[in-house]
């Protein structure tokens, strides 16, 4: 069972360990089951590909094989949500509005954090 993660899609997170240790960037992807996450411009891997062709429907293309630089996934649990107001890493909490709607919300200066963009 994958456990809801409070770092969102489009998050400026920074790495606390690791490698990239101190290093910001933005979410590019959430992998909640494996734990996982990709961020812009950290943990860039590189992969070597061969030459080959990509099957499409009406005939193949060829695809250029060489080197090709990527970015590899990070846990969830090494990133920490940086406030977009305030510009310091910091933890999140779940607040309410006066209607009742949940919403996260920086432990450090109480800024609401940017909700997902999944609805709209």
């Amino acid at each position: 069972m994958a456990v809801k993660p409070n770092i969102l899609r489009g998050d400026t997170v920074m790495v606390r360990r690791g490698r990239e240790k101190g290093k910001r960037g933005t979410v590019k992807a959430i992998f909640a089951d494996a734990g996982m996450a990709t961020v812009e411009g950290l943990n860039v891997v590189k992969r070597h590909t061969k030459p080959g062709t990509q099957s499409n429907n009406m005939g193949g293309s060829t695809q250029t094989g060489g080197i090709v630089e990527k970015e590899g996934p990070v846990p969830i649990s090494a990133l920490q949500y940086v406030c977009e107001k305030c510009k310091l890493p910091t933890r999140l909490r779940r607040g309410r509005t006066k209607d009742g709607v949940a919403h996260r919300v920086c432990v450090k200066c109480g800024e609401p954090a940017r909700e997902s963009a999944k609805g709209a």
